[in-house]
């Protein structure tokens, strides 16, 4: 509309100054098919002028037509709801094969005629996630962006999050699993996420703090959360033997549940790290402890 205003002004400022430049208005002559056509030059400047408003009404109308949710709109613009609901079913298809690319495509081309334009653009970065094409997912994210609703923040923030660790963007990846895990502490994905990102930046102390969570929501089988108990546990026991601080490692084990301090291995690791140490005798009370358990065992 300011485009509009601006014309109109510069229309209004022609016709006041025509009769003021009256007898210096120069001439316009147009010959047209032996069509002689004369006129002043500053009749020609306001016909131009008008001509070009003109012009721009009728794009502005068309636009707004084109631009509009009804059926005549989606249909010159080729984007039909139909269309969309059938790519996004083939796409669902490809992403379920395994054909990442293909599924990528189709859920960039259902985002033009989708009701849910933002559900498009994020199953395609998706998509191109699992497919290691991670550009590509992060301007699907982008555009995704601009059409996310409230009520479809928490699934573009999961794959947001995913795209940071693939890309092992870490640092923006801890600030945002902290807010999820603050907002939904009980969300399977977000403890399944949070322990992956712990475990590539070898945080195993945050992943045991995740871990009774973990077994009360059931993010992973029983029997899978027992191995990853133990490789964090006995990660945990390195970590700390690795800062050459054996205070540290022995205030941590003392620390810790009766479970994992009468566990075999984590006993076993620790006696060795001890060792490493020079905390020989730590080391021999542990192996005290485990010979009697083994006695027991056999009784």
């Amino acid at each position: 509309m300011l485009k509009i205003l601006v014309i109109f002004l510069i229309l209004v400022a022609g016709f006041f100054l025509g009769p003021l430049l009256q007898g210096h208005q120069g001439s316009a002559i147009f010959v047209v098919a032996n069509y002689k056509i004369s006129m002043s030059f500053i009749s020609f400047v306001i016909l131009l002028i008008l001509t070009f408003l003109c012009f721009y009404l009728i794009y502005w109308f068309i636009k707004k037509i084109f631009n509009s949710k009804t059926t005549l709109g989606r249909w010159l613009r080729l984007k039909s709801p139909h269309k969309a609901v059938k790519r996004i079913e083939q796409a669902q298809i490809f992403l379920l094969e395994g054909n990442y690319q293909q599924a990528a495509k189709l859920f960039m081309k259902s985002a033009k005629g989708a009701t849910n334009t933002t559900l498009s653009y994020l199953l395609a970065a998706q998509a191109q996630i699992e497919n290691d094409e991670l550009i590509q997912a992060n301007q699907l994210l982008e555009q995704a962006a601009k059409s996310c609703q409230p009520r479809e923040l928490f699934a573009f923030q999961l794959v947001q999050l995913r795209l940071q660790i693939k890309n092992h963007e870490y640092d923006a990846a801890q600030i945002l699993i902290e807010r999820l895990l603050n907002e939904k502490p009980r969300n399977p994905e977000v403890l399944r996420l949070a322990d992956q990102l712990y475990y590539e930046t070898a945080n195993y102390q945050a992943v045991i703090d995740l871990l009774p969570i973990m077994y009360k929501t059931k993010v992973y089988s029983e029997s899978q959360l027992d191995q990853f108990k133990q490789a964090v546990y006995i990660g945990r026991i390195k970590q700390l033997t690795a800062d050459e601080d054996p205070q540290q490692l022995i205030n941590w084990w003392k620390s810790q549940p009766r479970a994992i301090l009468n566990n075999l291995s984590y006993q076993k690791a620790m006696i060795y790290c001890l060792k490493q140490l020079g905390q020989t005798d730590e080391a021999d009370k542990l192996q005290v402890a485990i010979t009697k358990i083994e006695s027991q065992e056999r009784t």
